[in-house]
């Protein structure tokens, strides 16, 4: 960048980190895989694309009995550290806290109450990812979860897989796990199915949600005087519609 555009933005980082405005801390983040770049929730753009709904069982421990899970990316499945049911489900709630065994790993998980698992949305049971899905990274902040990544900056599956599936892309071990879940009698069957994705505005790659450490500003303190300035007047917009877009 321009030498006094670089300087300024030094400066200012500096006085908001004095302040105490800005920190680091390991979060939940849009993480492009072709860039290896962090990206803002204002960079990821939504797309209506055809996929699958993938349906397999997590075996209870000791028992013949079993849950079916319903996922669109059961490539995670390897960083699952819990499965969870709404608390008010009759069909489960007699369920939680007995331990599941993770297909393909043979690790035990818990089941656990949680309201994010909606009774009415596939079959009410939830696989939990912390480390690859926003929603259950707070399911996991809540119910202290470990959060396993299992994910290379680039989007290949890392060491925390099965050795087979190490260095396969996320498309690539998709297919393969899907392949090893039917040949040993978890895949209960596979539905045709559209959802939203996001995909970096940059390049189209498909964003993939990962916990890393990164720099965040606390937005409130510094927000709070700018909306204060337009409402007692002293800023104006013309024509002042836009107020609402500046509030916004």
């Amino acid at each position: 960048m321009d030498d006094g555009l670089s300087k300024a933005v030094q400066k200012v980082f500096i006085q908001l980190y004095n302040k105490g405005y800005i920190y680091r801390g390991q979060r939940m983040i849009n993480w492009c895989p072709a860039a290896k770049s962090a990206l803002s929730d204002e960079e990821v753009i939504y797309k209506d694309v055809p996929g699958k709904f993938y349906y397999f069982r997590y075996p209870v421990e000791n028992s013949d009995e079993y849950v079916v899970v319903a996922t669109t990316r059961p490539e995670t499945m390897f960083g699952d550290t819990a499965v969870a049911v709404n608390p008010e489900d009759p069909r489960y709630k007699d369920k939680i806290g007995q331990m599941l065994i993770l297909p393909l790993v043979g690790k035990e998980i818990p089941l656990i109450g949680d309201e994010h698992a909606d009774p009415e949305f596939g079959t009410g049971v939830v696989k939990i990812t912390p480390a690859h899905d926003p929603n259950d990274y707070e399911v996991g902040l809540r119910h202290d979860l470990p959060i396993i990544n299992v994910m290379t900056d680039d989007g290949r599956m890392n060491e925390n897989v099965p050795e087979k599936y190490v260095g396969m892309t996320t498309e690539e071990c998709r297919k393969a796990c899907v392949a090893d879940l039917e040949e040993q009698g978890y895949l209960v069957r596979v539905e045709p199915m559209k959802h939203n994705v996001g995909t970096c505005y940059r390049c189209g790659t498909v964003v993939e949600p990962r916990i890393s450490k990164q720099w965040f500003v606390r937005m409130k303190p510094l927000a709070d005087p700018a909306i204060d300035i337009v409402r007692s007047g002293k800023v104006q917009f013309v024509p002042s519609r836009y107020d609402k877009t500046y509030f916004h």
